[in-house]
């Protein structure tokens, strides 16, 4: 199964053992499992025990992790989820690991890239795009549209935007 990134452990949050995650817009509320993974890792998979919102994070507590010692051990480890336990975004809204790899094209049919990766700015989130451009950043606006059903991000762009 494959695994996506949900967010990111980025300090400990009091005493009881609770990990603050950044990067993540409430997908954590339904999960009952997570895998928590260090750099050069295999990550380990744990049960979630609690997940709530805290100010810009996410403060969740796993098993195995009582107390604020054990949470700073996980600081910087990735938290993922099998994406088929994430379902579907809703509308309007896509989960990140859906949007990379995806190709991007104007509205007149030009190739700009591929998506391969994403900035989270505070306000709207970038697209990464990689092609014969080189990297273009495009922000998820208006004119941004995702084609679920035809697997394609299609962008009318405004004047200066794809131009180095």
């Amino acid at each position: 199964m494959a695994l996506v990134r949900l967010g990111k452990v980025v300090r400990a949050l009091g005493l009881t053992g609770h990990l603050g995650v950044a990067g993540s817009e409430g997908a954590l509320a339904g999960l009952g499992r997570v895998t928590l993974r260090r750099p050069g890792d295999a990550g380990r998979e744990v049960s979630v025990t609690e997940a709530r919102r805290q100010g810009r994070l996410w403060a969740i507590r796993v098993e195995g992790v009582v107390d604020r010692t054990g949470a700073e051990g996980w600081v910087g480890a990735e938290v993922l989820v099998e994406r088929e336990a994430l379902g579907e975004a809703g509308e309007n809204r896509h989960y990140w690991a859906d949007l990379e790899g995806l190709p991007v094209v104007t509205v007149a049919g030009e190739a700009v890239g591929t998506v391969t990766g994403l900035y989270e700015t505070g306000g709207v989130d970038v697209l990464v795009v990689k092609g014969g451009r080189g990297e273009v950043l495009i922000p998820l606006a208006p004119y941004v549209e995702v084609d679920r059903a035809g697997r394609r991000i299609v962008v009318d762009p405004p004047k200066g935007l794809l131009e180095g």
